[in-house]
């Protein structure tokens, strides 16, 4: 009996069946796809899927771009979420992100999004200041979620959260791990005493947190309609007869086990019941499956360290690549795996002459740094020299992530003294001139944290970084921001601002002021502040640059910040008009006109 031959459908026919869906239908399938996957091709499949996927506000409402930071190497994810919120039109409620270690975008969801009433950022690095500058612009926000942020929390932010939210009901602080350093108990409390100013909370989540009693105790007294409270793994609250009593209203409470021994996720779930004389009582119930899952997690990682004490090349190369998969987004996984002895075996394979080995014994560590108890075990380890070593003679990904690596211990005050101590900054400047684009841009950001410690600033310069950064600010390159940050802290001494001064990098700087983003106009602004205030000559050529009109429109729309180092500079201008330099006056008063 004959069979029927296979039909082939050709790849135009494929695309004329797409397109000639009804608007309805295509509607309804963008709406149960990611966003990311809309960005990346879904929106592209012909004129009338881009048209659904970029005139209708309503589908990006709500921007869910989690669980897609192991992209960001290959996507310009920042971009994607920047035109995510352009096709919002405004009317953005809901943004949730990872890594999003860009200032300007959030600045920019700030100007954009004035209905947001859910923000949820996982991954970020010290932006305690764009937080206070863009949550003010948030009146409406209902949900804040803040986990696995490094460096947030101080300086008093979560009280202007509290004032310029009125309306947050849940509020999400996670840390990774809790650490303590010697710290009295008001420093302790200070995020606490911040989150008491929330007012309207219903639903509280701090895992990890340094809070006291005292805290704990503010937070329970301010916070009169709070429903749900979670502070796993608080370690310095001692939940005695009195704070249970203070705890008598809540409906549900997540509460650590008492003993730091039990610190591996083993939380007890609290959920209140009334005993028969109308008291309430606790009853507590250990997380079983999520302590079973750690164990198996346990019993994998001890196989796998033992074949990392191997001498099997095969044994070693499966082992690291094994660490590093478990490390990549787990945070319990890290932990597990750094209490089971690890990092140091890690940092000696290094130094092994196999490049896969030592590939991926980096990139664990980098996994692994995001833990900030881990990046003080990994310094602890010994692990910046070997690290140089992969820097200087790895293959181009390990050579990244060594960089990479570099960067994330940094963001730690002491370990940007240690490492720029340890010979680092040659070979990071090194990878800025002979690396991948991708290696540029992790060896740019390492330098920018590498250069907020005073004495680190030399080094950097002496390595002659300030040509090489001045050439990255090629807009082609993508990586102005980040170049213009590191010379924005370059020229607060001297040797930086004549290094500045002698590779055109003030031509550079005036451009940025006038075409960059807004956090590259601040920096830019910044460090032609430090140039002008420090040297008149400077100061001639950056008015021959033409810089007083973009100035001028700097000290009206920019940053906060920007604003205020535009006015800085100008000022500064004004008051040399009386001076012998005519340019000034002569731009000065070209610039009234704008």
């Amino acid at each position: 009996m004959p069979t029927s031959s296979p039909s082939f459908v050709s790849a135009e026919e494929e695309m004329r069946n797409w397109a000639e869906l009804p608007p309805d239908a295509i509607s309804t399938i963008l709406q149960k796809l990611d966003h990311v996957d809309i960005l990346m091709g879904a929106g592209q499949v012909c004129r009338s899927w881009r048209g659904a996927a970029r005139d209708e506000p309503e589908l990006w409402r709500r921007i869910d771009m989690l669980g897609h930071a192991d992209l960001s190497p290959e996507l310009n994810l920042h971009g994607m979420a920047q035109a995510a919120v352009r096709r919002s039109a405004g009317r953005c409620e809901a943004f949730w992100g990872d890594y999003t270690d860009d200032h300007d975008f959030l600045l920019y969801l700030a100007d954009q999004a004035p209905s947001l009433k859910s923000l949820r950022l996982i991954s970020r690095y010290n932006f305690d200041k764009v937080l206070k500058e863009m949550i003010v612009k948030f009146p409406l926000l209902e949900e804040l979620e803040l986990s696995l942020c490094s460096d947030v929390g101080e300086s008093g932010v979560f009280g202007v959260v509290g004032k310029a939210c009125p309306q947050l009901k849940r509020f999400r602080l996670n840390k990774d791990v809790f650490y303590d350093f010697e710290a009295s108990d008001n420093d302790r409390d200070d995020e606490a005493m911040g989150i008491a100013t929330m007012h309207e909370l219903r639903s509280l989540q701090l895992f990890a947190n340094r809070l006291t009693n005292k805290g704990l105790t503010a937070i329970l007294h301010n916070c009169r309609h709070l429903e749900s409270l979670d502070i796993r793994h608080c370690f310095n609250v001692c939940m005695d007869n009195t704070l249970r009593a203070k705890c008598d209203r809540i409906s549900t409470l997540r509460l650590i086990l008492p003993r730091l021994s039990d610190v591996r996720m083993r939380g007890q779930f609290v959920r209140r019941q009334t005993s028969d004389r109308g008291f309430p009582r606790i009853i507590s119930s250990s997380s079983m499956d999520a302590q079973d899952d750690l164990s198996a997690i346990e019993n994998q990682v001890r196989k796998l360290i033992d074949d990392l004490r191997s001498d099997s090349i095969e044994g070693q190369r499966s082992a690291t690549s094994e660490i590093r998969l478990l490390a990549k987004h787990n945070m319990e996984n890290r932990i597990v795996i750094a209490d089971c002895g690890a990092i140091n075996l890690l940092v000696g394979l290094l130094h092994s002459p196999d490049a896969k080995i030592q590939e991926n014994a980096v990139t664990s560590l980098l996994n692994l740094s995001i833990s900030d108890n881990n990046k003080i075990a990994i310094v602890n380890a010994y692990a910046i020299d070997p690290l140089i070593h992969v820097l200087e003679t790895g293959n181009p990904e390990a050579k990244e992530n060594s960089a990479a690596t570099l960067s994330s211990l940094s963001v730690i005050k002491e370990n940007k003294v240690r490492v720029g101590r340890s010979g680092a900054v040659k070979p990071l400047v090194d990878l800025l001139v002979s690396g991948t684009p991708q290696g540029k841009r992790d060896a740019a950001i390492a330098l920018s944290y590498l250069s907020i410690i005073h004495e680190n600033k030399g080094h950097i310069v002496q390595a002659d970084a300030v040509k090489q950064l001045v050439k990255l600010m090629d807009p082609a390159l993508g990586m102005i921001d980040k170049a213009v940050a590191v010379l924005a802290n370059l020229a607060m001494i001297p040797e930086g601002r004549t290094a500045i001064g002698e590779t055109r990098g003030i031509p550079a700087l005036v451009e940025v002021v006038e075409l960059g983003s807004p956090r590259g106009k601040e920096n830019a602004a910044a460090a032609l502040l430090q140039l002008c205030t420090n040297s008149s000559r400077y100061c001639s050529v950056v008015l021959k640059e033409g810089a007083v009109p973009p100035l001028v429109t700097l000290s009206q729309s920019g940053t906060l910040r920007a604003r205020e180092t535009a006015q800085a500079l100008l000022s500064y201008f004004r008051s040399q008009r009386h001076g012998s330099s005519l340019s000034v006056s002569k731009w000065l008063t070209g610039a009234a006109y704008l």
